[in-house]
């Protein structure tokens, strides 16, 4: 009985807390602002586009060419040693396939959904080899298989049959192939869609890219610009949190109760984090679910955005609580997270630029004397900054190469892969979450020591 009474005061503490955060007006504008926008991406259709204009990419190369890429800028340390600075796609050969028509052999045309037979013409340097290849075509059939082995084993489609057409080529010197392409779900977000406004009142004619492409910059746009906003507004409105606590009355009303001081500035804390999780995941949540329903791509990885962003919100607001409690002063503790905050960020983004050149100087095999960042002390004094500051720059990456890997990569970079790449993204959180912890411990310890 004694231990139930302790625990329900300590619940009461968080009650009163989270009640504190729900009854601020400003979280009700934000909400309301939120979901007018979500209502707004509601509006955006996407029309899918002639299956040839999407099919010719696929067989040309040009699709898988474009994946490779960012597979290669999400870390792919082997394509990376292979693809030239200035050229992204110098890695890949020129494809010597065409697409001459594609048909519908199973449902809607120009569905990504529908199964189809692809007439691909294939050029040889004379007559004699395109004969050679239709009379014995197995060769041609397993290279023609080959070249589509990329998009194939990632889950994108299969492949069927696969034999010479009975049409004869449209161009001299070449040998058409019928081959039955056979989409899965996911090829939905390779397919060219065309986008309009307004339940299709205002299209955009001049766009005319995957859909994988258009979900990934409208939740990255919508979420990384509202989050920032967010994160700011949160910063000011919870800054007054701790101070109005310690105001001559309140904290002596508060601390006659038989609970630690230590444990009261925890479930204040906890309180304060309520506000951003609750923004967070109206918004995260709604872009989730009405990008799903319209486009029909699920992006559920895309709810591990609310405890990042959240995370990425206890960061900031472990420095205003140590700092409400230093000074009791709002504006103090609101300059000084602010401060912290843009310091994070800048040694985060300056130690990716170091590291990044220094790897690009190791993957040229410059001699030591030519490498200026590698050896450089600069990097050295970055890097050891950078080791034991919370790593708020990592988090804003892994929140947009989730959304990426989501609704882009697909099986090139699928969001496990992203995760448990050569990236230590626990390292990351370990770090910050250590942060939060020394801030947190020495707000508690002033705050038990101090009389007030």
């Amino acid at each position: 009985m004694g231990f139930w009474r302790a625990t329900m005061k300590y619940f009461a503490i968080l009650k009163d807390s989270l009640r504190e955060a729900l009854d601020s007006k400003v979280l009700y504008v934000l909400l309301g602002l939120t979901l007018l926008i979500i209502l707004f991406v509601a509006t955006i259709s996407f029309k899918p586009l002639a299956a040839e204009k999407t099919l010719k990419q696929v067989v040309d190369g040009t699709m898988s060419a474009i994946l490779e890429a960012m597979k290669a800028d999400a870390q792919d340390e082997k394509r990376k040693k292979r693809a030239d600075k200035d050229n992204p796609f110098a890695a890949f050969e020129v494809s010597p396939y065409s697409l001459e028509r594609a048909t519908v052999l199973r449902g809607e045309p120009d569905a990504p959904d529908s199964d189809y037979v692809l007439t691909i013409s294939k050029m040889y340097i004379n007559e004699a080899s395109a004969e050679k290849a239709r009379k014995n075509p197995e060769a041609d059939i397993e290279a023609l298989r080959r070249h589509f082995t990329r998009l194939e084993e990632h889950g994108y489609f299969r492949i069927g049959k696969v034999s010479v057409s009975s049409q004869p080529p449209a161009k001299e010197f070449n040998v058409d192939f019928d081959m039955e392409f056979l989409p899965t779900r996911a090829m939905r977000r390779l397919w060219l869609h065309e986008p309009s406004l307004f339940f299709g009142l205002v299209p955009l004619s001049r766009v005319d890219v995957p859909l994988g492409f258009q979900l990934f910059f409208i939740a990255q746009l919508v979420l990384s610009m509202g989050s920032w906003i967010a994160v700011l507004l949160a910063v000011i409105i919870t800054s007054f949190f701790i101070p109005n606590m310690l105001q001559k009355g309140s904290v002596d009303l508060l601390l006659v109760k038989p609970i630690r001081r230590g444990w009261l500035l925890l479930f204040k804390y906890i309180g304060g984090l309520s506000f951003i999780l609750l923004l967070n995941a109206v918004a995260v949540v709604g872009i989730w679910f009405v990008l799903g329903l319209k486009s029909g791509l699920w992006a559920n990885w895309m709810l591990l955005l609310i405890p990042i962003l959240t995370f990425f919100f206890a960061i900031l607001y472990a420095v205003s609580t140590l700092m409400a409690v230093l000074t009791r002063s709002t504006v103090t503790a609101i300059l000084v997270t602010i401060g912290a905050w843009f310091c994070f960020f800048l040694v985060g983004t300056i130690h990716t630029l170091l590291e990044a050149e220094a790897h690009r100087e190791t993957q040229q095999k410059l001699p030591e004397e030519e490498r200026i960042v590698s050896n450089h002390w600069g990097r050295s004094l970055v890097s050891g900054v950078h080791r034991v500051l919370p790593r708020t720059t990592d988090l804003n990456q892994l929140s947009a190469l989730l959304i990426f890997s989501d609704f882009i990569a697909g099986g090139y970079l699928s969001p496990q892969q992203a995760l448990t790449g050569d990236r230590n993204w626990w390292e990351s959180f370990g770090v910050s979450f250590g942060f939060i912890a020394i801030m947190l411990g020495l707000a508690c310890w002033r705050f038990a020591m101090k009389d007030y």
